[in-house]
């Protein structure tokens, strides 16, 4: 071989091995499109399941859960529990935020006092720390009943024993933040300290790509490299064969749509299979005895039949199949039909525009409810004006869907607490407040099962949340980029990214 054909060979060989990194690094990088919504990636202030679906990404906390919804060691390296369950000593790994700082226990003591500060949603799960009441009216921080031993060790001191504390701890609303005062304001900018394996690398508006800083003991051999997450209005049909997004997961797509994306490499995973959809009556608009009237007129088992989709379960209760305390054969109490006989009242019930689904189970609806003293208006809206109604308490009646926080039914329950501002059901009751912080204390799994149950039918009894059915339209697909993707029944916004196994090229 002469010296000219040797560089020409050898110029040839270095231009494929580029071209392979490049094509390799590309497939590295997934995509993912959201709905037109207004994303809070701080983990204490998020309210909609695709904010929590970022946050899981950059922010991890001393707990997670393994693929079973087994509670697992993260950013602490081991803990210990006290024989009477009220103290949990944590022991920290020797690890760092993405800015390089490294993670304390005055972060872990901070963070938790935040919750309350702030009145997050999860405060209102883990209101048993020892010295939250008088921490609340003080702001004192040493009233809190977490405490810093030395710089890798902390302790949680408990009120009162609870079943459910590591699960509670390990949610990602509890993940640790680069903060070292509870009343400072968390920074997100693309330099802030991130506890998750992936960081901000670009914020342009809803738009954050995210990058890969860390491994994971959860890696799968290809995790990806690059996320970009994004919101959008346009067609999410039209952007996967655009190559736009990778995934449809969470979307319901045409069967023509489906048949010519699997034709493109995409396939599906099974999703959101604990998701429930139910109606949310303001009690303002909807007086109880109208309420009342509506929610005898509603058979899941029936609507469900009417719907025609294969992975819907009729809801008789407000806790998911496969989690103690669900009730699956018939309501949480009987139905006792009273006919409304009062004066004349309208309505406006929202619903999710674009949507065909949600189009056809509100017209069900209004078709059972409407009577001549009865009128129900459909309100078609955009996704980010429903969730701003309902998220606000100034829609009248909406259709609404939640997922579970962690597993077990508890998780569903602590929503309905009064006097926090996450609990969009317009349930007051300290009945029922009494009962789940009962609940909580109940190591018996049956007897908290029964205690579950009860809770549901002092909920229900309010009628102001309508349970319609469990499951999920969503298609499940994924581009021909994904190789593998867990299992992620508790839904979309559960599913740690890294574990994510992308196709080699």
């Amino acid at each position: 071989m002469t010296a000219q054909h040797f560089k020409i060979f050898l110029i040839i060989i270095i231009f494929a091995v580029l071209s392979c990194t490049q094509k390799s690094g590309g497939n590295m990088e997934l995509n993912i499109h959201l709905p037109d919504v207004k994303l809070q990636i701080d983990p204490q202030k998020m309210e909609d399941a695709f904010s929590m679906m970022i946050v899981l990404q950059l922010f991890r906390g001393l707990l997670r859960y393994d693929q079973n919804g087994d509670v697992m060691a993260d950013l602490a390296e081991s803990w210990t529990e006290s024989k009477d369950h009220l103290k949990y000593t944590f022991k920290l790994k020797p690890m760092t935020f993405s800015n390089g700082k490294p993670v304390t226990a005055k972060h872990v003591q901070m963070t938790l006092a935040r919750l309350f500060y702030l009145g997050s949603s999860m405060a209102a799960d883990i209101d048993y720390i020892s010295g939250v009441e008088e921490f609340k009216k003080t702001w004192d921080i040493s009233k809190f009943g977490v405490k810093v031993i030395n710089d890798k060790e902390v302790e949680i001191h408990l009120s009162h024993p609870s079943s459910l504390f590591l699960k509670q701890i390990a949610v990602v609303d509890c993940s640790i933040l680069d903060i070292e005062d509870f009343k400072q304001d968390l920074d997100l900018t693309v330099n802030g300290g991130f506890s998750g394996p992936y960081k901000i690398k670009n914020q342009e508006g809803m738009k954050f790509t995210l990058e890969k800083w860390r491994k994971d003991k959860f890696d799968s051999e290809r995790p990806p490299q690059i996320i970009n997450f994004y919101t959008t209005k346009e067609n999410p049909s039209a952007l996967a064969k655009s190559g736009k997004t990778d995934s449809l997961d969470t979307d319901k797509v045409t069967s023509e749509d489906e048949r010519e994306l699997r034709k493109l490499g995409w396939s599906s995973r099974p999703t959101e299979l604990t998701y429930e959809w139910f109606v949310i009556f303001n009690p303002k608009y909807v007086p109880i005895d109208v309420r009342e009237e509506l929610y005898n007129k509603i058979d899941p088992a029936q609507l469900v039949k009417f719907l025609g989709e294969p992975n819907l379960i009729p809801a008789y209760g407000l806790i998911p199949n496969g989690f103690y305390g669900v009730v699956d054969k018939k309501p949480v109490f009987e139905k006792n039909h009273k006919p409304y006989k009062g004066k004349k009242i309208s309505f406006k019930l929202d619903f999710l525009t674009g949507s065909e689904f949600d189009k056809k189970l509100a017209q069900y609806l209004k078709e059972k409810w409407t009577t001549d003293n009865i009128e129900v208006v459909l309100n078609e809206i955009n996704r980010g004006e429903k969730l701003t109604r309902m998220f606000s308490k100034t829609a009248e009646a909406t259709i609404g869907k939640k997922g579970t926080d962690y597993p077990d039914g508890y998780s569903v329950l602590t929503y309905f607490k009064g006097k926090y501002e996450a609990n969009y059901f317009h349930v007051d009751d300290p009945k029922i407040d009494q009962m789940i912080a009962k609940a909580a204390q109940e190591f018996s799994q049956n007897k908290r099962a029964d205690l579950y149950k009860q809770i549901q039918v002092e909920i229900i009894k309010h009628y102001t949340c309508v349970p319609l059915f469990f499951g999920s339209t969503a298609s499940g697909l994924w581009s021909d980029k994904v190789e593998t993707i867990p299992a992620h029944p508790l839904g979309f916004h559960t599913m740690p990214y890294e574990t994510i196994l992308m196709r080699s090229m």
